[in-house]
């Protein structure tokens, strides 16, 4: 079994410009959708070899990226003002998930270890959204 980590951020291209930086999360967007359809090419050829190819397409986890995201959208927008770059991925959150809540490592954690056990033997080639209904596949 093979499971590749993927992004949500690979499934839909989003305008999350990190101006502070002068970047832009494209790169990583355009490198996890990448990852998505290798997963799919993948799949297709080891299939014949009984090898199950997947991968997991994590939301939103609190990571550096993030708060560097959460900086941002505190400098640019004097609604952040008064909030940590936590308080901002928070509310960030319960704005865009039907969930409303961060996912965690142990989310992902939980998903690899199924999609690596015989109980996923029947299940090649997807990639499995993390995301707190973020993104629907």
């Amino acid at each position: 079994k093979i499971v590749i980590i993927a992004s949500h951020g690979g499934r839909k291209p989003r305008g999350v410009a990190d101006r502070a930086r002068g970047s832009a999360q494209q790169p990583y967007a355009v490198s996890k959708a990448a990852a998505i359809q290798y997963t799919h090419f993948l799949a297709m050829e080891l299939g014949a070899y009984n090898i199950n190819v997947n991968a997991v397409c994590p939301g939103r986890l609190w990571t550096p990226m993030w708060e560097a995201i959460a900086i941002n959208h505190k400098e640019l927008d004097p609604v952040f003002a008064d909030m940590t770059p936590h308080e901002i991925f928070i509310e960030q959150i319960k704005a865009t998930m039907p969930l409303g809540r961060p996912q965690t490592p142990e989310d992902i954690g939980k998903t690899v270890a199924f999609l690596a056990s015989d109980d996923s033997s029947e299940i090649t080639g997807q990639a499995i959204n993390v995301n707190g209904g973020a993104i629907f596949s």
